[in-house]
């Protein structure tokens, strides 16, 4: 018999830059599978230093990257096929925990949350049920999950953007995909999704990250 049992755990992340007075924009940003948030960030570092504060959670199960599996190095990964739904609650209780302890009361900056690869389907349901207002939720090579209960976006003001990024030579991603992904975000948030194709694969393009 399968059972579960709450525990207090350590969970790391990461941040980069200050949040102050002239703090413009909050980014909370999830990694893509077999990656490290620290490294992850890295992607960021272009965008100007006082105005971005960007928070980088890191997945809750981490796993050798090397042929064998048991050598080499270390990503991290934020949910299998095994025991899926306790790792969602989990991975949604730190996502809360770590944003009332960077930011708290939000006052007048700007939320984009961004998700990578398999980051799109955590990110997109924290935007769901943290009932935390944001500006934009970024949905870059990615998709967006068919499992979030009709209703979890009523917090929604009607203000919010919805972007999808997918490089020209992504392997993942097929053309028939954006349709159906498109009308997953319109049924869901009522929010008819913006899409920007660019010269590239399965990455994410620093260069392109400004101008969000």
């Amino acid at each position: 018999m399968e059972k579960h049992i709450d525990v207090s755990i350590k969970a790391p992340y990461y941040t980069l830059n200050k949040l102050t007075e002239k703090t413009e924009t909050i980014w909370l940003v999830c990694h893509g599978s077999g990656q490290l948030a620290q490294y992850f960030m890295k992607k960021f570092e272009g965008l100007d230093k006082e105005t971005n504060f960007i928070i980088a959670p890191q997945g809750l199960s981490k796993f050798y990257l090397g042929e064998n599996n048991f050598t080499g190095r270390v990503g991290a990964t934020w949910m299998t096929k095994e025991d899926r739904l306790t790792e969602i609650d989990n991975q949604q209780i730190m996502l809360n925990a770590i944003w009332e302890n960077e930011v708290g009361e939000i006052g007048n900056k700007k939320i984009i949350f961004f998700g990578f690869s398999q980051g799109t389907n955590t990110i997109s349901r924290f935007a769901a049920f943290s009932k935390i207002r944001f500006d934009k939720l970024i949905l870059w090579v990615g998709g967006f999950p068919p499992d979030i209960p009709s209703g979890s976006f009523d917090h929604l003001v009607g203000e919010e953007e919805v972007q999808f990024f997918i490089g020209n030579e992504d392997p993942f991603v097929k053309p028939e995909m954006l349709d159906e992904q498109s009308e997953l975000v319109s049924t869901s948030m009522g929010i008819a999704p913006e899409l920007t194709m660019f010269d590239g694969g399965h990455v994410v393009m620093p260069e392109l990250l400004e101008g969000i």
